[in-house]
């Protein structure tokens, strides 16, 4: 019988921690982080109050795992895309497209990162998100040793590959119906036009605009 019992004692422990989540997403994406409390949360389940702090110790570590679980896989999914990859379009096309396939499949959960933009990148420096453009960063230096991208700055690169995608993300996430693939080409097309140009040291230089006093 003891054995029954744990699996059963477990199953609801796991059924309530997902309540919760269930229940902060929807919490957080309507009313917004900083707005909401623990007791907000518990009100949209069937949960006793004290239940919460068997399960989270405070607001801060729902939303760390409302996000992370997520973005620890995606994270994944794209170093395994950037590593395979044998051509500077297969990295960069593979990324986007992986990135943007997830947001499509997911709209809530980015809706909800997007909401609380201040309160996730609160968590920046010490959550895997700062792994994931860290892994970002790597993989381009990895690619640039596999020659397959040119040796351009490996920090600049990132980030621009980075904020790019996390503003198309943004767009598809508020518009699910738009296509994750054409989002991903346009992506690639605009981000490999910049590459190729500082590649092939075709770049206009920009003079600044000096306008007379007076």
């Amino acid at each position: 019988m003891a054995k029954p019992q744990r699996g059963k004692r477990e199953q609801n422990k796991r059924a309530n921690r997902a309540a919760i989540l269930e229940a902060a997403q929807r919490v957080f994406l309507e009313v917004g982080y900083d707005a909401v409390t623990i007791r907000d949360v518990i009100r949209r389940t069937e949960l006793a109050s004290g239940t919460f702090y068997n399960y989270f110790r405070t607001k801060e570590a729902v939303l760390r795992a409302l996000i992370e679980d997520h973005v620890q896989a995606l994270t994944a999914e794209l170093r395994r895309v950037r590593g395979a990859a044998r051509s500077l379009d297969e990295f960069v096309n593979g990324a986007y497209l992986a990135a943007f396939t997830a947001v499509a499949e997911d709209p809530v959960l980015y809706n909800l990162m997007m909401r609380n933009e201040a309160a996730v990148r609160s968590l920046y420096s010490e959550t895997v998100m700062s792994v994931s453009t860290q892994a970002l960063r790597d993989d381009i230096e990895d690619a640039i040793r596999r020659g397959i991208m040119p040796a351009l700055d490996a920090g600049y690169l990132a980030a621009a590959f980075f904020g790019a995608g996390y503003e198309m993300a943004r767009i598809l996430a508020a518009a699910p119906k738009k296509d994750p693939a054409a989002a991903a080409a346009f992506a690639t097309r605009l981000f490999l036009g910049g590459v190729h140009a500082f590649a092939s040291g075709n770049v206009t230089p920009l003079k600044p605009r000096v306008r007379a006093a007076g």
